[in-house]
């Protein structure tokens, strides 16, 4: 049985390996190495340098926005950017990652929970989805030449007609208000949203709205099926304000793209097994002996030692289902996302997932989190900074937020 990821407030089980039918799950997990044998000068740096992870992006400026602080400019390739056929239409910035995303839904969460009129997803010549804010409110594009393939608007929420929208598809669970509502919230086209009830299976090709009674969860994605693409399920709790409902389908993005990620390395697992046949190596033993290999001829590269190793523990967690990894990078997504929104209620519930994860993977995943965090901490100050340091003090000993570099002096 193919186990779902948890999702949401629900903390990670740690699931027996599902096992391939020609598969030696017997075989004891190798532990990935730690990064003594590579020197590393200044890890965070390096890593940020390599990810391109930039300032927060955020709305809420200066002592009369919610948090405290100042927005910041990314480096997004596209700013300065004209959209295809609206002259004057111009991409000033860009919210998330400045490199965009893998998937549309993960780009419109992103652009959906800013709060801007001209809050935009484009999709560039990169062929990565980019969450980003205009000069003046555009126009969707179908279709474009350039560095611009097609750009849909997306616009903010209102509060009032979110909340009047929310007591209609939860009054009597109606799947046809629910669909306006999740549309509404999330920027998602309402075609694009499946409501599961009763034995409904849930798609893989649209975000789902899972109302059965046993759904308590905020979110949840599939478990690794290599035969399969994973479906992403949103449940009710999810939709309890509008910040929770973006960062709860932008951590749901996270595992699925995961779950990609996993995909061509299985296929090159049992490609090495089929000329190995008397190999007892799990996926994880020979995910961890790949990333070895690059820690012997990249010793001059501690990053891509880092990211071999962090690729590792993220796809084999996701085949053997221990998720320490995923789940870490997920909820670190959805941290950022809450931040930025200016919306500190939701910032801190979310800060506290990553607090509270019973389970962190090895360390060099964890340093990818930490880089990121960090970039965080550096772009907030005033309430929005002493939300993260109260939640970043309270982590305990073995916690990401609890590295030096993201402890209040």
């Amino acid at each position: 049985m193919i186990q779902p990821v948890s999702g949401g407030a629900m903390a990670p089980p740690q699931f027996a390996a599902t096992a391939h039918v020609a598969e030696d799950t017997t075989a004891q997990r190798a532990e990935a190495p730690g990064p003594a044998a590579v020197q590393i000068d200044d890890p965070l740096a390096k890593l940020v340098e390599l990810l391109g992870v930039a300032p927060m992006q955020r709305l809420y400026a200066g002592k009369g926005g919610p948090g405290g602080g100042t927005a910041v400019k990314k480096a997004d390739p596209l700013v300065g950017t004209e959209l295809p056929g609206q002259k004057g239409v111009v991409i000033q910035r860009s919210f998330g990652d400045p490199k965009g995303y893998d998937t549309r839904n993960h780009a419109l969460a992103w652009a959906r929970a800013m709060g801007s009129d001209k809050a935009m997803v484009v999709q560039g010549n990169d062929k990565r989805w980019h969450a980003v804010e205009t000069s003046q409110v555009g126009q969707s594009v179908a279709s474009g030449k350039g560095d611009v393939l097609s750009a849909i608007q997306v616009g903010k929420v209102d509060p009032a007609l979110y909340e009047d929208l929310r007591k209609k598809a939860t009054a009597k669970n109606d799947p046809e208000k629910w669909k306006d509502f999740a549309s509404y919230a999330l920027g998602v086209p309402r075609d694009e949203i499946h409501i599961v009830t009763g034995d409904t299976e849930p798609s893989r090709t649209m975000v789902n709205i899972n109302l059965t009674r046993d759904f308590n969860a905020e979110g949840k994605t599939a478990g690794f099926d290599p035969a399969k693409p994973p479906w992403v399920q949103l449940g009710p709790a999810a939709f309890d304000r509008p910040a929770n409902a973006c960062a709860t389908l932008a951590h749901e993005e996270v595992h699925a793209d995961h779950h990609r990620m996993t995909k061509p390395l299985y296929e090159q697992y049992w490609h090495y097994k089929d000329g190995h046949p008397k190999s007892n190596e799990s996926f994880r033993q020979w995910a961890m002996n790949e990333a070895n290999k690059v820690a012997k001829t990249e010793k001059a590269d501690p990053m891509k030692v880092f990211q071999a190793f962090r690729r590792a523990d993220v796809v084999a967690g996701m085949q053997d289902g221990t998720f320490g990894a995923t789940e870490l990078e997920a909820h670190v997504e959805a941290a950022k996302l809450a931040f930025a929104t200016g919306d500190l209620v939701q910032a801190r519930t979310d800060l506290n997932k990553v607090r509270t994860l019973p389970v962190m993977p090895s360390q060099q995943t964890k340093e990818v989190s930490i880089a990121v965090l960090k970039k965080l901490k550096d772009g907030l100050s005033g309430d929005a900074l002493k939300v993260f340091n109260d939640v970043a003090k309270a982590a305990p000993t073995n916690n990401v937020l609890r590295d030096g570099t993201l402890q209040s002096r």
